[in-house]
């Protein structure tokens, strides 16, 4: 049911081709979280031009990974609920630190994070994709799992994606 849903949802975005495979990873992510991981997996698929750093090659897709997932949902939770964009949670966390506080034990680890008024998992994506750091980070090839959060909060909707290697 999951799965159906899920590519119901990419077949009415435009730019979204992502093989029922790709789909059937993301079948424990709910629904915006599981958009956001099937389009970024496409973009790796094909490559993408990176403002700053150019052509990124095609990198392989990520594993969903539910204590990603958790450290990203961490972050988010945070976001929407101050209004602030960072990468240091209220509490003073770091994204490794709220990773391994989930269970994620590698070696690189990297976070992402957007904040809009609304729910629009494209308009997060676009932007990252506009941004140098972003694109690169998020099309690295050493990473290779990864779990995304979308909060909704009384100061705006988080965007999340925790990236990392492969778990040591």
């Amino acid at each position: 049911m999951v799965k159906r849903a899920l590519l119901l949802a990419c077949a009415l975005l435009s730019s979204c081709t992502v093989p029922a495979v790709q789909a059937q990873t993301y079948t424990q992510a709910p629904i915006p979280e599981a958009q956001l991981l099937a389009r970024l997996n496409g973009v790796r698929a094909q490559g993408v031009n990176c403002p700053g750093s150019g052509r990124r090659p095609v990198a392989g897709a990520l594993s969903y990974s539910a204590p990603h997932a958790q450290a990203a949902r961490l972050q988010a939770v945070d976001m929407g609920a101050s209004g602030g964009v960072s990468h240091t949670g209220q509490n003073g966390s770091t994204p490794r630190i709220r990773a391994a506080s989930t269970g994620v034990n590698a070696t690189s680890v990297t976070e992402i994070v957007y904040l809009a008024a609304g729910l629009d998992t494209e308009q997060a994506l676009s932007w990252w994709l506009g941004s140098a750091t972003h694109c690169y980070w998020m099309t690295e090839g050493r990473y290779t799992h990864a779990g995304a959060s979308v909060v909704r909060g009384p100061r705006g909707t988080a965007y999340v994606i925790v990236l990392s290697s492969q778990p040591r």
